[in-house]
């Protein structure tokens, strides 16, 4: 976590992951334009951010974009700040907004997180499709499919209740895997997609996960929260045999 801390203790490199929090996935040109430093500058700064994980980079076409990973966040939350009052540090946190008339809500594109764990792409990969590894980490849940292309995708609840359904959309073992995303009952909201991408990095893997729900979207901030606890939970039961102590959802482990 050394990288993390050292990443954050710039406050130009803190601004970098506020104007990446108002507006995800900029270009270098975007960026630089609201800090005053060269583009040299700036590219430096981004390079720390990305080698820590805090920012994931993409390329679309010729043009190199810039995302948000708050997944390293997530892991000194779940490492430290839950071991606190979390609802007396949220009630402070939204009393100083107040203070500093800071109550403007911003919004994200959807969102793409990232995560390094220390496995084989295999064992992430069959954590990923197999119904009794996902409720390790999936807060209780299964997730059930024969992963054939176009075949249906449940997610299941630990008191057997369909929770999301989808479709496979891309399944390359190890690699890649595509399905799309709908809450049974909100047919009328649109169809997302969530895609997983797997590269083999020695003893280690790295996951990205892309989520291409609405910003505008009722479900955004649960989905977005949920994301950071269910890639956090993976990490943990891969690299120490174990589930998450707590499932924060619900305040139940639902992995027993």
């Amino acid at each position: 976590m050394d990288k993390i801390f050292n990443a954050l203790g710039d406050k130009s490199r803190r601004y970098l992951l506020d104007l990446l929090y108002e507006k995800n996935g900029q270009s270098l040109t975007e960026l630089s334009s609201n800090l005053e430093m060269s583009r040299q500058a700036v590219t430096k700064h981004l390079k720390i951010l990305e080698n820590a994980s805090l920012i994931v980079p993409v390329w679309r076409g010729k043009e190199k974009l810039h995302y948000l990973n708050p997944v390293p966040l997530q892991l000194i939350y779940s490492r430290w700040i839950s071991k606190f009052e979390e609802s007396r540090l949220q009630g402070l946190y939204e009393l100083k907004n107040i203070l500093e008339n800071n109550t403007q809500e911003v919004k994200m594109k959807g969102f793409m997180y990232q995560i390094v764990i220390t496995s084989s792409a295999e064992k992430v990969w069959e954590s990923l499709i197999n119904p009794e590894f996902t409720r390790k980490f999936w807060f209780g849940r299964r997730v059930i499919s024969d992963w054939k292309i176009g075949s249906a995708v449940s997610i299941m609840t630990p008191e057997e209740k369909e929770e999301v359904k989808g479709e496979v959309v891309d399944f390359q073992e190890n690699k890649r895997l595509a399905y799309t995303w709908q809450v049974p009952g909100e047919e009328d909201e649109k169809v997302t997609t969530v895609v997983f991408e797997l590269q083999e990095m020695g003893p280690m893997t790295k996951l990205t996960i892309l989520h291409d729900i609405d910003a505008d979207s009722a479900k955004f901030q649960q989905a977005a929260a949920g994301w950071t606890f269910i890639l956090c939970g993976l990490k943990t039961f891969l690299e120490t045999g174990t589930p998450m102590p707590s499932i924060p959802w619900n305040g139940k482990d639902n992995t027993k």
